[in-house]
C-alpha cells in the first residue's frame, strides 16, 4: 500500500508539473482548426485538456487530501459545463459546415459564393485569433452556428427540391400507350387513345408546373439573382435533368413499339388492318398508301408525334436556349433518331409485304372490274367474251354471231361454284413480320357475294329464258286462235291483212317452236341440279303447250286454205300499186335532180330543202305500207332505189348548204377588213380548214354544182390571199399598183380604207404570176433604192481633207484610202445595178451617180498626179535660184502653172464635198492642161541634169533628187547633205 501511495503521489507530482504549462498552451490555441487540402474544418479542443477534465473529476471523486489540484487544472473543471457548450456547438456548427463543402455542386457552387465568404471570414477569426480563453467566444460561436445552419438548411432544401423534380420525371418513363387491358396477346389499344393522351397531357403539365415552382423556390433559397449568370447556369443543369428525363419518357415509348414490332418467337400482333373491297378496288382500312391522310404510316407518325409532343408541354426552363419548349431538341437526339427511323423502317417495310399479299388477290380483280351486263351480252352473241384480237379480226366486216350452247351455260356456272368454294378456303387472317395482323374477312364475303352474283346471272337467265319462252307462247297461240277464228267476207281488206298476219307469224315461229321444247326440258333439268326450281305454272305450260301449238298449226291450214282465193284478188292489186309507185318515185327522181338545190347559184336553198324534205316524207310513207303488204301476203317488190337515193342525198344537201353559209359568211367578214390589217396567216388556216371539212363530206357530193362551185370559191379565195400576202410587201409601190391595175384591167383608188373586196375584185386568183412579177420587181427595186439611198447619204456627207504644203501653206488634198476605197465599191454597185434587167425605174438616177463617181475617179486620180509633181518641181523651179539661172524659160512656165495650180487648190478647199468638188465643169481640162505643162518642165529637168552628169560622171551615181540638191546649193557647200554612194 505504502507502494502504491508513493507511486500515485510520484504521478501525480509529474502531471502537476507539467499540467499547467500544458493547459495554458492547448487553451491559447484557435477554436478550429481547417484542413488545407479538403478544407474542411474540425473543432480545435485539444486531448490534453479532456485529460485535465477527466483527471480533475477523477480527483475530486476521491475526495483525496493529499492531492491539491493546481489551480489552472482546478479553473478549467470549474469551466467545463461552458467548455463542453463550445465544443458541441463547435462540433455542430463543423459537421453542417463540412457538409456544405462536401455536398455542394460545382454548379450550386457560385450561388453560394458570397455566403462561404462571409462563413469563411467569420471562421477564420476561429482559425487565427480566438482562443479557449478569449472575450466574447459564447457570442461569437451562436454566430457562426446561425449563419452555417441557415445555408446549410437552404441547400439543403435545394437539394430535396431537385430530388422532387427527379421523382417527378420518373413518373414520364412510363410508356404512353399499352396493349388493350394490359394483356400481351392483345392489340395496341387505340380505342380511348384521345382520353389517354389527353391525361398523360395533363399530368406532364402538372408536373411541369410543379418543376417550375420548385426552381422558383430554389432561386430563393439560393437568394440569387435571376438575371446573373451563375442563375442561368444552374438552370441549365436543371434545364438538362428535364431533357434527360423527357429523353427517358419518349426512349420508353419507342421501347414499347420497339420491343412490340420485333420479330420475336410468340410475340403477339400489335397493329391490325382491315382488307376491304370496295368496287373497283382492294383497300385496305386505314389505307397503307403513303401519303394518305388516314393511313397506317400517318397512323404510327401521329402515334411517334404523340410521343415526342409531351417534350413541347413544359415551357422551357432555360431561356437562353431560345426555344420555348423541349421538342425540338428531342427530335434532334440522335439516339431517339435512330429508334424513330428504325421504327418508321419497320412499318416501311410491313406495308410492303402487306400490299404484296394484296397483289396476290388481284387475279380475282376480273370478278368486281369486269361489267358484268356486258360480259353477259357478248355471251350471249358470241358464246365468249370478245379478245381484242378477235375484234381486230372482223373488224371490217363484224363478228359473226353464235349464241351459247346449254353445256356451255353449264361450263359458266360450273366455273363460278368452283371458284367460290377455292375461295371460301382463304384463311382470311394473316401476320406479317409478327406484329401486323391484316384481317381479310370483309374482302373475303365481298368477294363471295360477287362470285354468287355472277352464278345467280346465269341461273337466272336461263329461268328467264325458259319462263319468258312459255309464257310468250302461250300468249302468242292464244291470240293467233283468237285471231284466226274471225271471219273474213270478200272485200273486207283490213280482216284480210289481219287473218294473212297471223298465218305469217305462225309461218315465222314454226320452226323454233317446233324445236324449243326439249331444250327447253333440259334447261329445267339443269337448272334443278343447281337447286333452282321454277313454279308450278312453269312445268304445267310445258306438259299443255306442245299440244296446243299442234292444234294452232292445224287451225292455220284451214284457215290458209279457206281465204286463198281472196288472197289472190289482193295479191295483184298489190302489185299493180307497187308498179304504180315505181313509175312515181322514177319520175320524183328526175324532178329532184333537176332542182336547184344542186346548183351553186341557189336562191333559197333551205327553203327548199324543207319541200324536197316533205314531199320524201309523204312518199316514204306510202312505199312503207306497200312493202308491209308485200311482207304478209308473201310477194315480191322492187327496191324504190331512187327514192331511197333521193333520202341519202338530202341530207348530204343539207350540210353541203350548211357549209356553203357558213364559208360565205367568213368570207362577207373578211372582205371588210381593211388590207393592211388583213391576217394572212389566219386567214389561210381557216380557208385550209374549210377545204379539208368539205373534203370530208360524202364522195357523191364532189359531182354537184354546189360543191364544186365552193370547193372553186375557197381555192380561189386561197389563192387570193397568197397574192394579198405578196402585195402586204413593203416594197410595193403606188407605181405597182398601177401596174396591177393594168394586169387585171380594173381600175380602184389605192388608200388606207382599201379593204379585202376591193382586192378581191381585181380576181387576183387569175392574176397569180403577174404578181408575183410585180412583187418581185418591187423587191428588186426596193434592193436598188436602199442602194441609191445609202450612195446619196455617203456622198453627201464626203468631204475631202487637206494639209498644208511645207514652204507655201497651199491646201493640198490629203490621200485618204477610205475615200478610195469607197468610191471604187460605190462604182462596182452602179455598174452591177446597170445589169439588172429591173434598172428601168432608175435608169436616169443611176446613170447620173454613175457619171457622177466617173468623173470623181477621174479628177482625183489625175488631181494627185498633178499635185505631187507640182510639189516636187515648185522648190525647184521656185525655190533654186540656181535652176532658175539655168532654165529661165522653163522657170517662167512653172510660174504661170504654179498660178492656176494655187488658184485650183484654193477654189477646191471652198467646195468640201467630194463629189460637188470633182464634177465643177472644166476642171479635168484644167488639170489635164497642168500636167501636160508639168511634163515640159519635167522634161527640161532631166535634159539639165543629163548636162552636168556629162560634166561630171561622178554624178551618175547618184540620184536625181540629189543631184538637185548638190546643184541647188552648190555655192553654201555646208547645206548639202549628201554622202557619195563610192565611199
Amino acid at each position: 500500500m505504502d507502494s502504491y501511495l508513493r507511486y500515485s503521489s510520484k504521478l501525480f507530482d509529474v502531471w502537476t508539473e507539467s499540467v499547467s504549462e500544458k493547459s495554458q498552451y492547448n487553451l491559447q490555441k484557435p477554436l478550429i482548426s481547417r484542413d488545407s487540402s479538403t478544407r474542411l474544418i474540425s473543432v480545435n479542443f485539444s486531448p490534453q485538456l479532456v485529460s485535465v477534465l477527466r483527471e480533475v473529476k477523477y480527483l475530486k471523486a476521491m475526495q483525496a487530501e493529499v492531492y491539491t489540484t493546481p489551480d489552472i487544472a482546478a479553473d478549467i473543471y470549474s469551466n467545463r459545463e461552458l467548455l463542453w457548450q463550445y465544443v458541441a456547438n463547435l462540433e455542430l456548427t463543423a459537421s453542417w459546415y463540412n457538409k456544405i463543402m462536401s455536398t455542394v455542386l460545382e454548379v450550386e457552387n457560385p450561388l453560394i459564393q458570397d455566403q462561404l465568404r462571409d462563413i469563411d471570414a467569420k471562421l477564420k477569426e476561429a482559425e487565427e485569433g480566438i482562443c479557449w480563453t478569449s472575450q466574447g467566444i459564447w457570442e461569437y460561436i451562436q454566430d457562426v452556428r446561425e449563419m452555417v445552419h441557415d445555408l446549410e438548411q437552404r441547400l439543403q432544401r435545394t437539394k430535396d427540391n431537385v430530388e422532387e423534380m427527379q421523382t417527378v420525371m420518373k413518373s414520364w418513363t412510363t410508356s404512353i400507350f399499352e396493349r388493350k387491358e394490359g394483356k400481351k396477346d392483345a392489340l395496341l389499344n387505340l380505342d380511348d387513345k384521345t382520353e389517354r393522351l389527353e391525361r398523360t397531357y395533363g399530368q406532364i403539365r402538372a408536373s411541369g408546373a410543379k418543376i417550375h415552382m420548385l426552381l422558383k423556390d430554389n432561386l430563393s433559397l439560393f437568394k440569387a439573382d435571376s438575371s446573373s449568370a451563375q442563375w442561368k447556369s444552374y438552370v441549365d443543369y436543371i434545364d438538362e435533368m428535364v431533357i434527360e428525363g423527357y429523353f427517358n419518357g419518349i426512349e420508353s415509348s419507342l421501347k414499347f413499339f420497339l420491343e412490340n414490332t420485333d420479330q420475336k418467337p410468340g410475340l403477339a400482333p400489335l397493329f391490325e388492318v382491315q382488307l376491304d373491297l370496295q368496287v373497283p378496288e382492294i383497300v385496305f382500312i386505314p389505307s397503307l398508301e403513303l401519303g394518305a391522310s388516314d393511313g397506317f404510316y400517318e397512323l404510327v407518325e401521329s402515334l411517334i408525334n404523340s410521343v415526342f409532343r409531351i417534350s413541347a408541354l413544359v415551357p422551357r426552363l432555360s431561356e437562353q436556349r431560345g426555344d420555348q419548349h423541349y421538342q425540338a431538341e428531342m427530335e434532334e437526339m440522335a439516339d431517339l433518331v435512330d429508334m424513330r427511323q428504325l421504327l418508321m423502317e419497320r412499318v416501311q417495310r410491313v406495308i410492303i409485304k402487306c400490299c404484296e399479299y394484296c397483289n396476290t388477290l388481284e387475279r380475282y380483280a376480273y370478278l368486281y372490274v369486269d361489267d358484268r351486263k356486258e360480259f353477259m351480252q357478248q355471251f350471249l352473241l358470241y358464246g365468249h367474251v370478245l379478245t381484242s384480237e378477235e375484234i381486230e379480226a372482223h373488224a371490217e366486216h363484224g363478228i359473226p354471231e353464235n349464241p351459247p350452247t346449254l353445256e356451255q351455260f353449264r361450263e359458266q356456272v360450273d366455273s363460278y361454284e368452283t371458284l367460290y368454294e377455292e375461295v371460301l378456303r382463304l384463311d382470311p387472317i394473316h401476320v406479317f413480320e409478327g406484329w401486323m395482323r391484316v384481317d381479310a374477312q370483309a374482302f373475303k364475303h365481298a368477294l363471295l357475294n360477287i362470285i354468287k352474283k355472277w352464278s345467280l346471272m346465269f341461273k337466272q337467265h336461263l329461268i328467264d329464258h325458259v319462263t319468258h319462252s312459255l309464257s310468250d307462247l302461250e300468249g302468242f297461240i292464244r291470240e293467233t286462235e283468237s285471231g284466226l277464228s274471225k271471219k273474213v267476207e270478200e272485200g273486207d281488206y283490213n280482216a284480210l291483212v289481219e287473218i294473212t298476219g297471223y298465218l305469217v307469224s305462225v309461218k315465222e315461229r314454226q320452226s323454233t317452236t317446233d324445236d324449243m321444247f326439249e331444250p327447253l326440258q333440259h334447261t329445267i333439268d339443269l337448272l334443278k341440279s343447281y337447286e333452282q326450281e321454277l313454279p308450278d305454272s312453269v312445268y304445267k305450260q310445258l306438259e299443255k303447250l306442245p299440244e296446243k301449238w299442234n292444234s294452232m298449226k292445224k287451225q292455220a291450214v284451214l284457215v290458209k286454205q279457206h281465204i286463198a282465193p281472196l288472197q289472190a284478188n289482193e295479191v295483184a292489186n298489190l302489185r299493180r300499186k307497187c308498179a304504180i309507185f315505181d313509175v312515181e318515185q322514177h319520175t320524183f327522181r328526175e324532178q329532184f335532180r333537176k332542182n336547184g338545190i344542186f346548183r351553186f347559184d341557189c336562191v333559197n336553198p333551205h327553203q327548199m330543202l324543207d319541200t324536197e324534205h316533205r314531199q320524201i316524207v309523204k312518199m316514204e310513207m306510202t312505199m312503207a305500207e306497200l312493202i308491209e303488204s308485200a311482207g304478209l301476203f308473201e310477194i315480191n317488190v322492187p327496191d324504190f332505189k331512187q327514192l331511197k337515193q333521193c333520202r341519202k342525198e338530202l341530207p348530204i344537201l343539207k350540210e353541203l348548204w350548211d357549209m356553203i353559209f357558213v364559208i360565205q359568211s367568213s368570207f362577207n367578214s373578211w372582205e371588210t377588213t381593211r388590207w393592211r390589217e388583213i391576217n394572212v396567216e389566219d386567214m389561210d388556216l381557216e380557208c385550209k380548214r374549210f377545204s379539208k371539212e368539205l373534203r370530208a363530206l360524202d364522195k357523191e357530193a364532189r359531182s354537184w354544182d354546189a360543191f364544186t362551185g365552193l370547193d372553186g370559191s375557197v381555192k380561189n379565195t386561197l389563192t387570193s390571199l397568197r397574192v394579198v400576202a405578196e402585195l402586204q410587201n413593203p416594197a410595193i409601190r403606188p407605181r405597182h399598183w398601177q401596174q396591177l391595175m393594168n394586169a387585171t384591167g380594173v381600175h380602184f383608188t389605192m388608200d388606207q380604207d382599201t379593204t379585202l373586196a376591193d382586192l378581191l375584185r381585181l380576181n387576183l386568183h387569175h392574176f397569180e404570176d403577174e404578181v408575183r412579177s410585180i412583187v418581185d420587181r418591187a423587191v428588186k427595186e426596193m434592193g436598188m433604192e436602199k442602194v441609191l439611198n445609202e450612195l446619196d447619204a455617203t456622198w453627201t456627207n464626203m468631204a475631202f481633207g487637206y494639209e498644208a504644203h511645207p514652204r507655201t501653206n497651199v491646201p493640198l488634198l490629203k490621200s485618204d484610202e477610205e475615200l478610195i476605197e469607197t468610191l471604187e465599191d460605190n462604182q462596182v454597185q452602179l455598174q452591177n445595178l446597170m445589169t439588172s434587167k429591173y434598172i428601168a425605174f432608175f435608169l436616169e438616177e443611176v446613170s447620173t451617180w454613175q457619171k457622177k463617181l466617173s468623173v470623181a475617179d477621174s479628177v482625183i486620180s489625175i488631181w494627185f498626179e498633178v499635185q505631187r509633181t507640182w510639189s516636187h518641181l515648185e522648190s525647184i523651179f521656185i525655190g533654186s535660184a540656181d535652176i532658175r539661172t539655168q532654165l529661165p524659160e522653163d522657170s517662167k512656165r512653172f510660174e504661170g502653172i504654179d498660178g492656176d495650180f494655187k488658184e485650183l487648190a484654193y477654189d477646191v478647199k471652198k467646195t468640201p464635198n467630194v463629189v460637188e468638188a470633182t464634177n465643177k465643169p472644166g476642171l479635168y481640162t484644167k488639170l489635164e492642161d497642168i500636167q501636160c505643162r508639168l511634163a515640159l518642165c519635167e522634161k527640161a529637168l532631166a535634159e539639165y541634169l543629163d548636162t552636168k552628169r556629162l560634166s561630171f560622171p561622178r554624178f551618175y551615181f547618184i540620184s536625181s533628187a540629189d543631184l538637185l540638191d548638190i546643184l541647188s546649193n552648190g555655192t553654201d557647200p555646208h547645206q548639202v547633205q549628201h554622202i557619195g554612194k563610192d565611199e
